[in-house]
């Protein structure tokens, strides 16, 4: 972009997501992986970098989004393997866990997959799958509850680059709940 606000967003975007993609790499791969490590969390002088949180203690959008991931149990989409998104819940406690799951599509509004599943003490458990269609790019909200508490989540389906546009319009329809700053 050549605008420095859209330059800015966009830049905070791709972290975001990239950050977010990481996280859940590493949670949805549970036991062959086993975690990830951050040595960059805060700025520790006024510099563009990987930090979540810059100098002058103001969080990214990196922060929530990695937030949305970061709960103890999470439902989260995988990349696509044979045609198929797997929809894997991780569950890091030591209770087993219930709960129930609807992904949407952001701009049709069309559910693409719900239903109800048990994650077993500190395991994980595939939930069922979503059919690719690579010739699409769409953003998919993942809303799920586990026991009393809401929670999403939202996967990018497609090949990339992502256009702009869509990610901006697509980005009013999270459920990112910001701390007023």
């Amino acid at each position: 972009p050549k605008d420095l606000d859209q330059f800015i967003f966009a830049s905070q975007a791709t972290q975001a997501e990239s950050m977010k993609f990481f996280v859940e790499f590493w949670r949805m791969d549970k036991f062959r992986k086993t975690g990830i490590i951050w040595w960059n969390l805060r700025d520790g002088w006024p510099i563009i970098s990987d930090a979540i949180v810059d100098y002058y203690n103001s969080k990214k959008l990196a922060y929530y989004f990695i937030k949305q991931v970061q709960h103890d149990a999470c439902v989260m989409v995988g990349d696509a393997k044979e045609g198929q998104h797997p929809v894997i819940a991780v569950n890091d406690t030591r209770e087993e866990k219930s709960g129930t799951v609807s992904i949407k599509d952001a701009d049709t509004e069309e559910t693409l997959f719900s239903a109800t599943f048990d994650i077993p003490v500190n395991g994980k458990t595939i939930i069922g799958y979503i059919p690719e269609d690579p010739h699409l790019q769409r953003l998919w909200l993942i809303d799920y509850t586990i026991g009393e508490k809401t929670f999403s989540n939202h996967y990018l389906a497609g090949k990339a680059p992502f256009h702009l546009t869509d990610y901006q319009r697509w980005y009013d329809k999270l459920n990112i709940k910001r701390d007023m700053e």
